[in-house]
Parts: C-alpha cells; sequence; structure tokens
C-alpha cells in the first residue's frame, strides 16, 4: 500500500514539474521586478528605476591619459489619472536623476564628452527632473506641460541612445553647447507641447520651453520653479514621417528650434535670437539593421560654437546568432567649429588669442549584450579626430575605451 502511494505522489508530482516546464519562462525572459506588481499598476501606478555606470580611460591622445567612473540613478512613477481618478486619457509622471562622477572629457579635451552620464563640476548632482501632465483629446490630440526637457518629445530617437558619446547620444548636442538652445535628458524646465496626429503616418508638434544659461546650477535641477526676468523660451516645431518604405519601417521629422533670449556673441555683440534647422532619417535596411542620419544647422556663428553637426549611425539587432536581442553599434559625427569663436578666442588673461576653427570628428563602435531583458553590459571604443576642432590647441586624436552597464527594475 505504501509502495502504491508513493509511486502515485511520485506520478503527480512528475506531472506538475512537466506542467510547470512547460509554461514557466526562460530564466533570461523574466520580467522586470517592479512589473510583477500587477495589483499596483491595475490600479494606475507604475514605479520604474534605471541604475546606469559607465566606466571609460583615455588610452591615447588628447590632453592626457587618464580613466574614470561615473553612474546615474533615474527613478520615478507613472500615474495613469483615469484609473485613479476617473480623468479620462490623462497621465502624469514624476522622476529624478543623481549622477556621480566627472569622466575623462577634460582628459580628451574635445567638444562632446565620450562619457553621457556626467556629475557636473563638483562630481555629484541629483535633479527633480519630470514632473508633468499629459492629457489625450480623441485619438489625434495630445497636450502636456509641465517640467520636463525638450527632448522627451523634439529632436530625438531612440537610436542615439546606444551612444556612449555626447556626440550623438541625446538630442542633436551642437544645440545644447555654449549658448544652449535646447535642454537634455535629466535637464528640466517649465515647458509644453501639442502634438496632432494628421494622419497614421504623419504628425506634427508644436512646443514652448522655458531657458536659462545655468545648466548646472540649482535653477534646474528642479528645487527652483520660479521665472526670471532674463528667462528666454525657445519655440520648437517638428513634422514626423513614418512611412513604409519596400515594406519596410522608416522615419523622417523635420524641425526648428528659434529661440528668444539674449546671448553673448563671440565678437563682443549680443543676439536675442537664435534659429537652427534640424533633422533626422532612418530605415530598417534588412531585419534588424537600422542606418540613420541627423544634423543640425544655423547661420549664425557668431552665436552658436558649432553651426554645422551631422551624424550617422547603423544599429544591428541579432547580427550573431544566438544573440538575438544584442546590438551592434556603429557612429560617426562631424562637428563643424565657429570660425567667428576662433577669430575672437582670448587666452587665460583674456588676451586675444585667435586660432583657426577646424572640425573634429567621432567615431564609435559598440556591442550591447543583452544579459538578461533587464541587464546589458555595453563594451565600446571610440576615436577622436582632432579633439576640440582647435579650441583647445593642437591635440593629437584620442583613443578611448569604454563599457557601459545598465540595469532596469
Amino acid at each position: 500500500m505504501k509502495k502504491q502511494i508513493i509511486t502515485a505522489l511520485i506520478a503527480s508530482s512528475s506531472l506538475a514539474l512537466a506542467e510547470d516546464a512547460a509554461t514557466a519562462k526562460a530564466w533570461y525572459e523574466e520580467d522586470r521586478l517592479f512589473s510583477r506588481h500587477e495589483s499596483m499598476e491595475e490600479s494606475g501606478i507604475s514605479p520604474f528605476l534605471y541604475i546606469d555606470t559607465i566606466y571609460a580611460a583615455n588610452v591615447d591622445g588628447g590632453r592626457e591619459t587618464d580613466d574614470n567612473f561615473t553612474a546615474q540613478t533615474y527613478a520615478g512613477v507613472d500615474l495613469d489619472l483615469e484609473k485613479l481618478f476617473g480623468i479620462e486619457d490623462a497621465v502624469v509622471k514624476i522622476s529624478m536623476v543623481n549622477r556621480q562622477g566627472n569622466g575623462i572629457a577634460g582628459d580628451v579635451g574635445g567638444i562632446y564628452d565620450p562619457m553621457c552620464i556626467n556629475g557636473g563640476a563638483a562630481g555629484q548632482v541629483a535633479w527633480l527632473y519630470q514632473l508633468w501632465i499629459e492629457k489625450n483629446f480623441g485619438d489625434d490630440l495630445a497636450v502636456k506641460f509641465g517640467r520636463t526637457s525638450m527632448d522627451e518629445d523634439f529632436a530625438n530617437n531612440d537610436l542615439y541612445r546606444y551612444s556612449l558619446s555626447t556626440a550623438i547620444n541625446g538630442p542633436i548636442r551642437s544645440m545644447m553647447l555654449d549658448n544652449a538652445q535646447i535642454y537634455s535628458f535629466p535637464l528640466g524646465l517649465w515647458g509644453g507641447r501639442v502634438k496632432y496626429n494628421l494622419s497614421d503616418e504623419h504628425q506634427f508638434q508644436l512646443g514652448a520651453y522655458q531657458i536659462n544659461d545655468s545648466i548646472w546650477g540649482d535653477y534646474v535641477k528642479g528645487t527652483d520653479w520660479s521665472f526670471r526676468g532674463d528667462d528666454g523660451v525657445t519655440l520648437m516645431a517638428q513634422y514626423d514621417w513614418t512611412p513604409q518604405i519596400m515594406e519596410r519601417p522608416a522615419r523622417l521629422y523635420l524641425g526648428i528650434a528659434d529661440s528668444v533670449y539674449d546671448y553673448d556673441d563671440f565678437d563682443g555683440g549680443e543676439t536675442s535670437n537664435l534659429l537652427r534647422f534640424y533633422g533626422h532619417f532612418d530605415f530598417e535596411v534588412a531585419d534588424g539593421l537600422k542606418l540613420f542620419t541627423f544634423g543640425a544647422y544655423t547661420t549664425q556663428d557668431e552665436t552658436a560654437s558649432v553651426p554645422l553637426q551631422i551624424s550617422g549611425g547603423a544599429n544591428w539587432k541579432g547580427l550573431f546568432h544566438g544573440r538575438e536581442n544584442d546590438h551592434t553599434m556603429a557612429f560617426v559625427t562631424y562637428a563643424g567649429l565657429s570660425d567667428v569663436l576662433g577669430e575672437n578666442n582670448v587666452d587665460d588673461n583674456n588676451d586675444p588669442d585667435p586660432y583657426d576653427a577646424d572640425a573634429e570628428m567621432v567615431f564609435e563602435l559598440g556591442h550591447r549584450i543583452q544579459i538578461i531583458p533587464s541587464f546589458y553590459i555595453q563594451p565600446s571604443v571610440q576615436y577622436i579626430v582632432n579633439p576640440g576642432a582647435g579650441a583647445n590647441g593642437d591635440l593629437d586624436d584620442a583613443l578611448v575605451l569604454g563599457a557601459w552597464v545598465g540595469a532596469a527594475f
């Protein structure tokens, strides 16, 4: 009798294990930690947490060889107001960002930072980043307002986010240098936009955003919500087209950023309006392989330190057999420095020290190894030609090795 009972228990256990094996996810397909809190998300509360670290070393060229480590924590919550309070088609996002580490930008001496995470001059800084509400009116119209950055909606694409260098990662970077026109993650000020879907393939956006040149000050850390008399405004407009070309997805966007602000020109004058045009195009040329290019241009090189930037890249998902979720990337950026900036340069004693402005080019190769859906490691190599384009003297080309580790919860 005991043998029969034991045999029956073993048989039932085996059937249960077989059923679990048939339905259980593979270890690398497990959901994120917070996505398991189904009752919380069903009620309209969706927390998130991202942790990223970058290690990079300038192994040759530039000003001097050195290495450094930076880290970032991005955390917040998405609130579905329809589920929480019955307000239809409305959401709220609240988030903060903490960064630490200085990076190696000063060691390289280039226009762009080889590490897209940087803790600023103090080496550590925290921001109250997002605090905005968005409301949809029907299927075609959406309005958003609050504390935010322009690159949430304008001059950006997810393909840029795979680069370690700020030459590509984020919005079109030349629009942020020196005389800033736009702010990027995680810098947020007051702003809003209206988005209208003309059709399934065509979209148009209009936005207006507060600007100020104190990028690293308390003003944009989220602790100062005031409007000041010397603040400016950047008006943005962007048209998006998302067609199918040869039955493959593509995206084209064209936009303008018109900043009404009192800028100091390089030749000693002042400019009260800075206008820049920008655009982007990407196309999936083969399964998993996307090519893209983008750029920005302004005629006002007396105000803009990089009046012309052109970038491009390739992102191939699943290049290697058995690694379908990995990404292999290549990037290149051309940045033309302002001639007026070179002609009116001064040295540390404020004496005239003109130079011939040239161009900097940044090349980057990387491979993102997706260990599990919520964790990756990304080795990278960057080669910077003519760091600083003349602004920092005659520097040798720089070679930067790095790695990015990211996790999402």
